[in-house]
């Protein structure tokens, strides 16, 4: 197993408890209707593009509602109440990561695909972040993961090499992309296991 100077966290499933129906779950009555508006109007890929700065939203969300007249106010609800889509930390993995930091053995840094627009309520409200020497954040850049793009700005700025790294995503396609990279990696499920990796590879 190879030596590991650095880690390098994921924040939203990982650090960060963030899903869009911690706030459309108070909106919304009936489940299935939510799931649609998720799946079809605010859908996923829809996020990932101000997950990379494709879009903003002075003019994603007057778009989304001039094509769904029938949501305009949800759609208004993801820009003005998008607060409510954090429901904490996850507060096992921040344990990791502050023992990490006390323990002082590795380079700890952070790689997110987020909305630069959103990206301060994340500084307010997570004081965690302190604990990294640096985070990357893919709408500050206009690229994000998996391009192997962000991977290589990440290493080059912060100065890390891939092959001495730890990366720790929940996303499949993010893993697999730093993998082919030369980092090694873990697929965050939660915190239990992801202590026990570290353990095993001696970096707690």
């Amino acid at each position: 197993m190879q030596e590991i100077k650095t880690v390098l966290f994921d924040l939203g499933g990982v650090l960060v408890d963030w899903d869009p129906r911690h706030l459309y779950r108070k909106i919304f009555t009936d489940g299935t209707e939510m799931e649609y508006f998720l799946g079809e109007v605010c859908h996923p890929h829809w996020n990932f593009l101000h997950d990379k700065a494709a879009l903003e939203f002075e003019n994603s969300i007057p778009d989304l509602q001039h094509r769904h007249p029938k949501y305009h106010d949800q759609i208004a609800a993801w820009r003005d109440r998008w607060p409510e889509m954090l429901a904490g930390s996850i507060g096992g993995t921040v344990r990791v990561l502050e023992d990490l930091k006390h323990q002082n053995k590795v380079h700890l840094y952070a790689l997110t695909n987020w909305s630069h627009q959103t990206w301060p309520h994340a500084l307010e409200k997570f004081s965690f972040l302190q604990n990294f020497e640096g985070i990357l954040v893919s709408g500050q850049e206009k690229l994000a993961k998996p391009d192997p793009r962000i991977f290589e700005l990440t290493a080059n700025r912060f100065g890390f090499d891939p092959k001495t790294t730890l990366f720790i995503d929940d996303s499949e396609k993010n893993i697999q992309q730093a993998r082919e990279m030369g980092f090694a990696t873990h697929w965050f499920r939660e915190p239990t296991k992801l202590r026990k990796d570290l353990m095993d590879r001696g970096i707690l």
